[in-house]
C-alpha cells in the first residue's frame, strides 16, 4: 500500500483525515502477516466477543479465500446490538452517511479489528493492547456485554444487602432509582442522567431483556419503559443471566473517536459526530432524539385505532369508533391526571414538608393550607383509573377487538366521594396560589426550592402552579369527556342511563364549587387588599381583616371634597362585613405591589355606621341636635360636619354621608359618579347591618318590643307633641298598661296593643309621670308643677268621661324634677326644686292609704267643717345638696342623689350620716378628678356585693367601703349616653343614635341598637325584671315617634 500525501491540500480537515490513513495503512502493512495468523488460529480473538464490535467496511466480506482478502481496512465504524424494532434511538449516528447508530447484528461472529483498542483519546476510550490482542482488557464503558455484567454484580449484592417487599418473590430486584446509583457507579462521573437511563432502558429493550418490570410496576409494564422512579420496581432475567455473554452491543455514545489522531481538549475532529466535540451538541442531540422519541411513541399509545387492525376498523361503524376513541381518550387523561397527582405529592407536597425553606413551626400549616386535601383527590383517582384499566384489560381479553363496553357504571361507583373532596379543595385553590405566591415573592430559600423542584424532568416544564390547579380543570373536563362519550351512545345502549347520571352529579359538584370559590375569591381580594393597606406615620388602626370569614361587600372610588374645599380627593371606599374603611390610593415607588391604599378616615365599624343622602334636612337635623345629642368631639376632620356650623360642598353631582356614631365618630361627605353607586352604597350598608345582626344574633340579649309606633306623630293630624316620659302600671284586674307623656297631655293604652292609646288628661309640658300602684295615684309634672290623680279616674276619662269628673290634688310647685320608690320599707315622693346653685331635696309620704278601697273615699270628696279635701301626703323630710343635681336613685335604705359632685349617699332618717361617692381625694380616683366638669354622672346600682358608677364617660366598680375594685375592667363608653340602666349583669347606655349594652364584669360590647333621637323614658330596677323604656324616630316612618320597651332574652 502507499501512502497518501497531503501537501497539496489546503483543508486542515482533508489534512487530518490523509495523516490518519496513511498512518493507519502503515500499521496494517507491518502487522498484517501477525494478525491474520492469529486470526486464523481462532475464530475470535481472546478476551473479546465478536458479538461485542465489529469494525468492517462497508463491502463486508462474508466468506474470505485467503488471508489477504479476509478483511479490508475499515471505513466506517458501525455499532450493533440486538433489539426490539420499536426500541427508540439511543445514541447517536456512528456513520454519518447512514444517520443510524444501531444496526441488526448479524448471527455470525464478525471478526473485530484490533486496531479498535489502540490510541485512547478521551475517558470514555478504551485502554490500550500493546502486547498482545489476547490479554483479557479492562472494563470498556461501550460495551454492553461488561456493562451487563458489573450491572448484574451489583444487583445481587445490593439484594443481599438490602430488603422490600418484593424480595422474597424477587431476589434480584431494585427499584429505578437504585439502578440508576448503580450505573453512575459503573460509568464515568460527569455524565448525563438521561444517558444513563438510556443505557437501563436498552438492556431492558434487548431481544430477550435483561431487565424486565414486576407485576406491580403497572405503569413500566404499560409503556414498556424503564423510569427513575423508587417506586417503579424491576428485576433481572434470571435465565437470561446463563447467557454468556449477558447481552452484546456497542453503546456509541461512550465509544472513543476512530480518528487516530484525535485527541480530547482539541476541539475534536472531522468527525460530525467526533465524541472529543464539546458536548453539549450531543447532549441536544441526544435530548432532540429522546423527545421525539417519547412524543413518536405517545401519540401512538394514545390513538385506540393505531392498536386495531385496519380491517377492523372497516367493519366498525363510525360511531363505535369515535366511541372507542372517545373512552379510550377519558382513560390515557386520567392516567395522566393520576400521574400528576403523584408529581404533587412526591416532589411538591412531601418534599416541602421536609424542606427547611418554610420554619418549622409553620411549615406543617403552611403545607395543610397549600395542599388541602390532595390526598383524598388522589386516592379517588387512583382507585378510579385501577377500575377503569381493569375494565379494559377485561374487555381486551375477552374480545379480539378490546372494545370498552361500558364506564358509567364505573363512574357512578366513585362519583359518591366527589362532592365533599372537590368542595373542600376546588374553591381552596385561589387562596392556595395566594399563600405560594405570597411566599415566592417574600422567602427567596421556598423560591429556590420551588424553581428547582420546575426543572425536574418529570414535571415536564410545566409550573408548580400546574400541578396546584389541576383538580380544577379537571372536574371541568369531566363533563366534556363523558359528553364526548354520551354523543356517541346509542340510545338503548345500557351505558346511556349511567353516563347522563354520571355527567349531572359532576355538574352539580361543579356548580357548586363555583359557588363556593365565589365567596374564596372574595377572601383572596380582602387578603390583597390587607397586603395593600397602609397607615400614615404615629397611626394604627386595628383591622382584623384576616378574621376567618371575613367577606367584602362592597368597594367603590368616591371623591370628597378638601379642607379648602377646592380640591377633589380620589378615595377608594371598602365595605367589609364588619367595618367601612375609607383609603387614598397610592402608586407605591419601590414595590412589587401594583396600589397601595393609605387608610384616610379612622374606619367605621359596621354596628356604628349609618348612611343617608346629603341634603338641606340633614344640615337642619343636626343643627337641631346640637344641644343635646352631639356625638362629635373637640376635635373635627376637615371632611366632616361639626353641628350648627354650614355643612360642607359636596364633592360631586351624587353625594351621601358616611355617619360614624359615637364619640370618637364624624359625619363623612362623600361624592359617587352615579345615583346607581349611590343606591348601590345604600343598599349594601343596609345588608351589611341586617347581616352583621342576624350574625349576632346568639349574643342578643335584649329584643325590642313594640308600645306605640302610630300614635303619637310630630306634625300633622297626629301631632301630639314630643314624648317626654312614660310609665308602665297595672289597671284594673292586673291588667299591663303604660302611660305615655308629652308636650300635650297623657295618653293612656294597655301593653302590647300599639293602637289602644288614648289621650286621658290634655296639660301642656308634661315632662315626668310616675305611678303609686299600692295608693292608686298617678302623678303628673307639667310646666313644673307636680299634681296627684286618682288613677282610676285617668282609666275612666278612656271611656269618655269629662276631665271635671277627675279628682286632684296639687303637691308642689317649681318642681324641675320627682322620683318615687321605696326606702326602707316606706313609699316616698321626692322632689328637687333648684335655688340658686344648691338643690333643694323634700321627701313627701303618702297617708291616703289606697283610693280604691271605700274607707279612703273621704280623699276623693270634700268634708270636715269646711269641706277641704284631706291632703294625701305629708311632709317627711327635707336637706339640700350644694351643687347641681340630676336625678334620684332609690337603694334599700338610702337615696342617691345624682349630682356634679358625684353620688351622694342619704340616709333619710340621719341626715347628719351622709357620704359621698367617689372619694375624689384619693389618688384612685385622679382619673374621675382629671375631666372635672366635662365628666357627669348618670346612675348608681347596686351590683353584686359592690356599687356600680356610671358616668357620661366611663363605668366602674367601687366596695361597700366606697374604695375601687381593681380587679373589675373600666368601661368606656363608645357614645354619649344621656341616660344608663341596669339589669344585671348588663348596663345600658342611651346615647340619641344607639342604644349601647355593656357586660359589667368583661367590660365586652355586647349589643348595639340604633336609631335617630333616641332617649330613655322610664327606668324601673326594683322590679323584676326591671323596667326600661325609651323613644325614637320610628324607623320607616320618619314623622312618626316609636315607643318602645327593652325585655332581656337572658334569664338572670
Amino acid at each position: 500500500m502507499t501512502s497518501i500525501s497531503a501537501t497539496n491540500l489546503v483543508s486542515p480537515t482533508v489534512e487530518a483525515l490523509c495523516q490518519d490513513l496513511d498512518t493507519f495503512i502503515t500499521e496494517l502493512n507491518l502487522n498484517e502477516q501477525e494478525n491474520m495468523t492469529n486470526w486464523a488460529q481462532t475464530d475470535k480473538p481472546n478476551g473479546y466477543s465478536a458479538h461485542d464490535i465489529s469494525h468492517y467496511s462497508k463491502d463486508t466480506c462474508s466468506s474470505p479465500k485467503t488471508k489477504q482478502d479476509a478483511c479490508s481496512p475499515p471505513t466506517s465504524p458501525q455499532v450493533v446490538l440486538t433489539v426490539d424494532k420499536k426500541e427508540e434511538s439511543l445514541s447517536r449516528a456512528a456513520s454519518s452517511s447512514s444517520g443510524k447508530s444501531i444496526t441488526q447484528l448479524s448471527i455470525g461472529n464478525v471478526p473485530a479489528s484490533p486496531k479498535m483498542y489502540l490510541n485512547p483519546v478521551s475517558p470514555l476510550s478504551f485502554q490500550p493492547v500493546h502486547e498482545s490482542i489476547q490479554e483479557q482488557p479492562p472494563f470498556e464503558y461501550a460495551l454492553l456485554s461488561q456493562i451487563a455484567d458489573n450491572f448484574a454484580q451489583q444487583v445481587t449484592i445490593l439484594n443481599d444487602n438490602r430488603r422490600i417487599f418484593c424480595t422474597a418473590e424477587y431476589p434480584l430486584s431494585f427499584n429505578g432509582e437504585e439502578a440508576m446509583e448503580i450505573m453512575r457507579s459503573l460509568l464515568p462521573s460527569g455524565l448525563s442522567d438521561r444517558l444513563y437511563l438510556d443505557v437501563l432502558r436498552s438492556m431492558m429493550r434487548c431481544d430477550p431483556p435483561l431487565i424486565i418490570p414486576i407485576a406491580y410496576s403497572e405503569k413500566s409494564i404499560r409503556k414498556n419503559k424503564f423510569y427513575n422512579s423508587p417506586t417503579e420496581i424491576y428485576t433481572l432475567v434470571e435465565t437470561q443471566l446463563e447467557e454468556t455473554p449477558i447481552i452484546q452491543g456497542v453503546y456509541t455514545n461512550l465509544t472513543s473517536c476512530y480518528s487516530i489522531s484525535c485527541a480530547p481538549g482539541l476541539g475534536g475532529c472531522y468527525s460530525p459526530l467526533c465524541p472529543n466535540k464539546l458536548a453539549m451538541p450531543a447532549e441536544k442531540s441526544l435530548a432532540k432524539s429522546m423527545g421525539s422519541s417519547a412524543s413518536h411513541e405517545t401519540t401512538l399509545s394514545r390513538a385506540w385505532s393505531a392498536t386495531v387492525a385496519k380491517d377492523i376498523l372497516l367493519s366498525m361503524p363510525p360511531d363505535e369508533i369515535k366511541r372507542q376513541e372517545a373512552i379510550h381518550e377519558l382513560i390515557y387523561t386520567e392516567d395522566d391526571y393520576v400521574r400528576d397527582l403523584k408529581l404533587l405529592d412526591q416532589i411538591y407536597a412531601q418534599e416541602l414538608l421536609h424542606a427547611q425553606c418554610i420554619e418549622e413551626a409553620r411549615r406543617e400549616s403552611f403545607c395543610e393550607n397549600l395542599f388541602n386535601n390532595y390526598k383524598d383527590i388522589l386516592d379517588i383517582h387512583w382507585n378510579l383509573l385501577n377500575d377503569l384499566k381493569e375494565h379494559q384489560f377485561y374487555c381486551q381479553a375477552v374480545s379480539t377487538i378490546g372494545i370498552v363496553d361500558q364506564i358509567g357504571h364505573i363512574f357512578l361507583k366513585h362519583l359518591t366521594r366527589f362532592k365533599d373532596t372537590y368542595l373542600q379543595y376546588t374553591p381552596h385553590v385561589v387562596l392556595a396560589e395566594y399563600a405560594s405566591k405570597k411566599e415566592f415573592d417574600t422567602n427567596i430559600v421556598f423560591q429556590n426550592f420551588i424553581r428547582t423542584q420546575e426543572k425536574l424532568a418529570e414535571c415536564r416544564k410545566l409550573p408548580f402552579r400546574h400541578f396546584l390547579i389541576l383538580p380544577v380543570t379537571r372536574l371541568q373536563r369531566y363533563v366534556l369527556l363523558l359528553d364526548a362519550v354520551l354523543k356517541k351512545t346509542a340510545s338503548d345502549h345500557p351505558d346511556k342511563e349511567n353516563i347522563t347520571q354520571a355527567v349531572e352529579i359532576i355538574k352539580t359538584v361543579a356548580a357548586k364549587a363555583d359557588e363556593k370559590t365565589l365567596v374564596t375569591k372574595n377572601t383572596l381580594r380582602v387578603y390583597e387588599i390587607n397586603d395593600r393597606i397602609r397607615f400614615k406615620t404615629g397611626e394604627y388602626h386595628t383591622l382584623d381583616l384576616l378574621e376567618p370569614g371575613r367577606r367584602l361587600i362592597m368597594e367603590s372610588a368616591l371623591t370628597r371634597k378638601s379642607q379648602l374645599n377646592v380640591e377633589t380627593v380620589e378615595l377608594q371606599v371598602f365595605l367589609f362585613d364588619h367595618m367601612l374603611i375609607m383609603t387614598k390610593p397610592k402608586k407605591p415607588a419601590n414595590s412589587s405591589l401594583d396600589v397601595e391604599y393609605y387608610v384616610s378616615k379612622k374606619p367605621i365599624p359596621i354596628q356604628f355606621l349609618q348612611v343617608q343622602d346629603y341634603n338641606e334636612s340633614f344640615s337642619i337635623g343636626l343643627k337641631a341636635m346640637r344641644g343635646n345629642t352631639s356625638t362629635m368631639n373637640s376635635n373635627h376632620s376637615p371632611n366632616q360636619f361639626v353641628p350648627g356650623s354650614p355643612p360642607p360642598t359636596p364633592g360631586g353631582n351624587f353625594p351621601l354621608v358616611f355617619q360614624y356614631l359615637g364619640r370618637n365618630g364624624a359625619d363623612y361627605v362623600v361624592s359617587a359618579d352615579s345615583a346607581a353607586t349611590r343606591t348601590s352604597w345604600k343598599e349594601k350598608i343596609g345588608q351589611a347591618k341586617d347581616t352583621f345582626d342576624k350574625s349576632q344574633i346568639d349574643k342578643r340579649v335584649f329584643d325590642i318590643h313594640t308600645l306605640s309606633d302610630t300614635t303619637f306623630a310630630l306634625s300633622g293630624t297626629h301631632n301630639n307633641g314630643l314624648v317626654t316620659c312614660s310609665v308602665p302600671f297595672k289597671g284594673p284586674n292586673d291588667i299591663g298598661m303604660v302611660a305615655v307623656g308629652t308636650q300635650q297631655g297623657v295618653w293612656v293604652g294597655l301593653e302590647g296593643k300599639p293602637l289602644s292609646f288614648s289621650l286621658v288628661l290634655s296639660v301642656v309640658d308634661v315632662t315626668s309621670i310616675g305611678v303609686l300602684e299600692d295608693h292608686n295615684i298617678f302623678l303628673i309634672l307639667a310646666d313644673k308643677t307636680l299634681n296627684a290623680y286618682s288613677l282610676d279616674n285617668l282609666i275612666i276619662k278612656r271611656s269618655g268621661k269629662s276631665s271635671s269628673d277627675k279628682h286632684c290634688q296639687k303637691v308642689a310647685n317649681h318642681v324641675n324634677y320627682f322620683q318615687t320608690g321605696v326606702c326602707n320599707g316606706r313609699t316616698h315622693i321626692i322632689i328637687m326644686k333648684k335655688r340658686g346653685v344648691d338643690s333643694l331635696f323634700k321627701v313627701f309620704e303618702p297617708v291616703c292609704g289606697d283610693l280604691r278601697n271605700p274607707k279612703n273615699s273621704k280623699f276623693l270628696g270634700k268634708s270636715g267643717l269646711f269641706g277641704k279635701v284631706p291632703s294625701w301626703f305629708k311632709s317627711y323630710s327635707e336637706f339640700y345638696v350644694g351643687t347641681d343635681s340630676f336625678g334620684v336613685h332609690f337603694l334599700k335604705a338610702r337615696v342617691v342623689i345624682v349630682c356634679a359632685r358625684g353620688f351622694e349617699i342619704i340616709n333619710l332618717d340621719d341626715l347628719s350620716n351622709n357620704r359621698n361617692l367617689p372619694d375624689l381625694e384619693h389618688s384612685d380616683f385622679n382619673f374621675v378628678k382629671q375631666l372635672g366638669e366635662e365628666l357627669r354622672p348618670l346612675g348608681m346600682f347596686r351590683c353584686e356585693q359592690n356599687y356600680l358608677l356610671c358616668y357620661n364617660d366611663f363605668v366602674f366598680k367601687v366596695n361597700m367601703h366606697g374604695q375601687y375594685v381593681r380587679d373589675s375592667p373600666m368601661i368606656s363608653w363608645e357614645g354619649e349616653p344621656q341616660a344608663v340602666a341596669f339589669h344585671y349583669p348588663y348596663v345600658i347606655g342611651f346615647d340619641s343614635r344607639f342604644i349601647e349594652v355593656r357586660h359589667v364584669n368583661t367590660g365586652e360590647l355586647v349589643q348595639i341598637l340604633t336609631g335617630y333621637n333616641i332617649r330613655c323614658l322610664e327606668f324601673v330596677h326594683n322590679t323584676t325584671p326591671p323596667i326600661i323604656q325609651g323613644c325614637m324616630a320610628h324607623p320607616f316612618k320618619p314623622n312618626f315617634q316609636y315607643v318602645f320597651s327593652l325585655q332581656g332574652t337572658f334569664s338572670t
